[in-house]
Order: C-alpha cells, then sequence, then structure tokens
C-alpha cells in the first residue's frame, strides 16, 4: 500500500508539472499572437491612411487643374490679387486645410458624424511657383493682366503645382509622436529628411504637375481678341 501512494504521489506531481508547462506554453503563445494581431491592426491602419491620403492628394490636385492658367497667376489661395511666386496656403486658416478620413456619402451633410470617419485626420498643403527662363526674368509679382502692354505673362512658361497631404503617423511604435501633437502643427518641412523640422512620425503623400501657359493673348494693337 506504501508503495502504490508513493506512485500516486509522483505521478499527481508530475501531471501538476505538465498543466504548469502547458500554461506558460499558453500564455507565451498567446502574447505572441496578440503582439501578432497589433502589428496586423497598425499595418492595416497605415495602409487605410496612405490609401486615403492619396485619394485627397489627387482630387486636391484636381481642383487645381481645373482653374484656369490665369486665375492661378491673378489670385493666391488668399484671395490676395496679383500674387509673388511662389505662393502657397500656409496662411489659409488650418481647419480650412483639414480633410476627413473616408469621405462620408454625398447625401449625408458634412457636419454629420459618419461611421468610420475621422475627423481632420489629414491637413493638405498646396503651392504654386512658377516656371521661367533665369536670363529673361518676369517682375514679381509679375503683370498678369492680358489687357495691359506690356505685360509678363509669356515669360511665364508653365506653372509648377504641388499638393502635399499630412498626417500624423502612429503606426510605428519606434517613432511615437508627441501625445500632444495636433494635425494642424504639421508644416511641409516635417515631411523632408534633408530638413532640420524633419520628423519620422510625420506621414505624407505628395503629388507634383506642370500646368503649361495655354493663355491666348489679345491683339491689343487691333482691339480684339480674347484669354482662355
Amino acid at each position: 500500500m506504501r508503495v502504490e501512494s508513493k506512485q500516486l504521489r509522483a505521478q499527481a506531481g508530475f501531471t501538476l508539472m505538465e498543466v504548469l508547462v502547458a500554461l506558460a506554453v499558453f500564455a507565451i503563445s498567446v502574447v505572441g499572437l496578440v503582439a501578432l494581431e497589433s502589428r496586423s491592426i497598425e499595418s492595416q491602419r497605415a495602409s487605410r491612411e496612405i490609401r486615403e491620403a492619396e485619394r485627397i492628394a489627387q482630387e486636391t490636385m484636381a481642383d487645381l487643374r481645373s482653374r484656369g492658367f490665369l486665375q492661378l497667376l491673378q489670385q493666391d489661395f488668399e484671395g490676395t490679387l496679383n500674387p509673388s511666386f511662389p505662393y502657397d496656403d500656409q496662411l489659409v486658416a488650418a481647419a480650412d486645410r483639414q480633410r476627413d478620413m473616408s469621405r462620408p456619402p454625398a447625401d449625408v451633410p458634412p457636419d454629420d458624424d459618419v461611421v468610420g470617419s475621422v475627423r481632420g485626420s489629414f491637413v493638405v498643403f498646396r503651392q504654386v511657383d512658377w516656371v521661367v527662363d533665369p536670363l529673361d526674368m518676369p517682375s514679381d509679382p509679375p503683370i498678369v493682366d492680358p489687357t495691359v502692354a506690356p505685360n509678363d505673362i509669356p515669360l511665364i512658361h508653365a506653372l509648377e503645382l504641388e499638393v502635399i497631404v499630412m498626417w500624423i503617423d502612429r503606426s510605428n511604435p519606434a517613432y511615437p509622436p508627441p501625445q500632444d501633437l495636433l494635425v494642424t502643427d504639421l508644416v511641409p518641412e516635417m515631411t523632408d529628411p534633408d530638413e532640420p523640422e524633419f520628423r519620422p512620425y510625420v506621414g505624407h503623400v505628395s503629388l507634383r504637375t506642370v500646368r503649361v501657359n495655354d493663355v491666348t493673348l489679345p491683339d491689343l494693337a487691333a482691339g480684339t481678341g480674347g484669354t482662355t
């Protein structure tokens, strides 16, 4: 009987050890799965932010391209007439340059909350610069009234349009952003590794294109003509 009792106790201790080992293995596996799931969620979030930023950048660029060449020459983003070059929209109220994550349906009022939409997730930066011959420079600000002769319109061969969409990237734990950082604090210099203001936690998508001068000047001598 004593032998059997010792065997039972030994057998019970071995079984308890197996349970402890199994629990340890299970705990390690759960931690690994949680970490893997967390990385997967962050990766999906980063991909979604990039897709949304690309959409916003394309829409913003399409709006710029829809404007006439003369309109881009004669008025900046604040509505100031006859601007100097280059000009941008950094002085435009940040609230007017913010964009939401996931655009709401067209039949939903802009101020209504929509599932999956995050207000003010992105901020947009736009810039317009001219393409000119350095040996034949126009005045700055240029004379861009087509009814005035002479004017600087023929000297501006093209306009370079740039759009940058920025957001706070919280998906990389190696470069966590400050807790008090707001999307309205972001500036284009934060996206350029060559700038001292560069911040690795500022995500961005940029588009750049050239708008060729397509203005038809009136024949002032004949007193006829038009512009496009």
